[in-house]
């Protein structure tokens, strides 16, 4: 694991001010001078720490203004929501809406690949589909796996449907967005709590599909119980690191 530098330290202790409130959108922070001092670093440093802000989204910086903190919730980026998802901790219901809101993204997609295949049953080859299904489901069912492992097998399981059906941009996405997701323990212990149902559900999705029987209410149903499941999530999500 990389050494943790003291840019890394202040950068984030500011991060963490900016979404708790402490600094409001619009407010300046204070001066260079100012943090150095607070900070007991050297203004080069600081000249850093606000390089790392502004890149993640959470100030701008303005030539003889200063820092001026940003809404990071209307303008963040992946890069934004990875230092938020970071203070989960400290932040709970913050990190349980953004995992409800990776969970409805996820479900988005899924919608449209399966629309997709519904619309054009003979066009996909479900086969690799099929066996990532397969591998899950014996990672699934081995009794052994951490939650890591099965957040990587989910991944997988994604990237292979959407690339199936040739989203490139929406891989991307989800690319950045699960790799936020493994940063924070707590987090997959709760989403991967239950695996087997997990398994079930990837196995229905592919037997439907393949069976050429996928129509709006298959999908329906699908998108349903995988609401149901991702609403539960949240909620365990909260109670867990409420806990902590």
């Amino acid at each position: 694991m990389a050494r943790r530098s003291v840019i890394d330290d202040v950068t984030e202790t500011i991060a963490f001010q900016i979404a708790s409130g402490a600094f409001q959108v619009g407010e300046h922070l204070p001066s260079i001078r100012q943090l150095a001092v607070r900070y007991e670093i050297n203004p080069a440093t600081v000249q850093q720490v606000l390089g790392r802000l502004r890149s993640a989204g959470f100030v701008e910086v303005h030539q003889g203004l200063g820092a001026v903190v940003r809404d990071v919730r209307l303008y963040g980026g992946i890069e934004t929501w990875r230092y938020l998802f970071r203070f989960s901790g400290r932040l709970p219901g913050l990190a349980a809406q953004i995992v409800a809101e990776v969970l409805e993204t996820k479900r988005l997609y899924v919608r449209l690949v399966l629309t997709s295949i519904s619309e054009n049953p003979g066009r996909y080859d479900l086969a690799p589909f099929d066996r990532a299904v397969r591998s899950f489901e014996l990672l699934a069912r081995g009794g052994d796996a951490t939650p890591q492992d099965l957040h990587k097998a989910t991944l997988h399981l994604l990237r292979t449907c959407m690339s199936i059906t040739e989203r490139g941009i929406g891989l991307g996405v989800l690319n950045s967005v699960g790799g936020m997701l493994g940063e924070v323990p707590e987090v997959l212990g709760v989403v991967y709590a239950d695996p087997e149902a997990a398994a079930w559900w990837w196995r229905h999705l592919v037997t439907t599909a393949s069976s050429g029987a996928l129509d709006q209410d298959s999908i329906a149903l699908l998108l349903t119980l995988l609401n149901d499941w991702d609403t539960e999530i949240t909620l365990r999500l909260q109670d867990v690191l409420q806990e902590h």
